[in-house]
């Protein structure tokens, strides 16, 4: 094989060369837990933005505005030096083995982007009653010593799938890791979700204009069966954590 077609990542394969031009890049990861927030924010800027994939993963795969898609997608958006990685079904964090997470977030941190940003839904009832703040940051050392940043996390506030991943691996590898958390009710909320991807916006250098509206994917046409190779056995699908509001890939069917 040619150098220029080989090829790193176990689950996200992509080619080196790629790697080495999103090495400047921001990396931004979505997924569904408490209000969907992570996979309605990112499917937002899905449809609103151009934007080109270059890695995939999944049983099944799809055309959507001139990008081939899979179960997760990774897109690059040029203009911003932005790469989004998602899921185009809405799939439950905890309906996912830690040993899948594990993998999916070393293909993603071993790009060695410049910094990285998950984001995810956290309970309202976690607010303190006084508190006036729609968001909670979690940054690594690593984030907070090259940008500066001195946002601070609520002590005892637990992490779960995802989100923990990448916290603890970025910092064992000293790579820049930020977790933006808004507050939200535990089922699907599209006015958190909004206060996301307005946030991202502006964090991001999206340049879109800022929104009361949220664009959403119909999914309805993907074969939902198709993913369930990522269930590590088949009592995970009768295991579903109705605290954790999201889809449990068995509704999927």
């Amino acid at each position: 094989m040619n150098d220029e077609n080989k090829v790193r990542g176990v689950l996200l394969k992509m080619r080196e060369e790629t790697i080495d031009e999103i090495k400047d890049y921001q990396v931004v990861i979505g997924f569904s837990g408490f209000g969907n927030v992570g996979y309605l924010s990112l499917s937002h800027f899905i449809e609103k933005l151009d934007l080109v994939t270059i890695s995939m993963w999944g049983g099944s795969s799809w055309y959507y505005k001139n990008n081939l898609e899979s179960i997760i997608t990774v897109y690059k958006h040029e203009m911003s030096k932005t790469i989004f990685v998602l899921p185009r079904l809405p799939i439950h964090v905890s309906s996912i083995s830690i040993r899948f997470w594990d993998q999916l977030v070393m293909d993603i941190l071993n790009w060695n982007a410049r910094k990285y940003i998950v984001i995810g839904g956290l309970r309202e009832l976690k607010r303190d009653v006084i508190s006036k703040q729609w968001a909670e940051y979690a940054l690594n050392q690593s984030w907070k010593k090259k940008f500066k940043e001195v946002h601070t996390f609520g002590d005892k506030l637990a992490m779960i799938g995802p989100l923990s991943s990448f916290l603890m691996k970025g910092t064992i590898m000293d790579i820049p890791v930020m977790g933006l958390l808004v507050y939200c009710n535990d089922e699907e909320d599209p006015e958190a979700s909004l206060m996301a991807v307005n946030e991202l916006n502006s964090i991001c250098k999206l340049k879109l204009k800022k929104t009361n509206e949220l664009f959403k994917f119909d999914y309805s046409f993907i074969p939902g069966g198709e993913i369930s190779e990522l269930y590590e056995d088949e009592e995970l699908k009768d295991n579903d954590d109705e605290e954790i509001p999201g889809y449990d890939l068995s509704d999927l069917t």
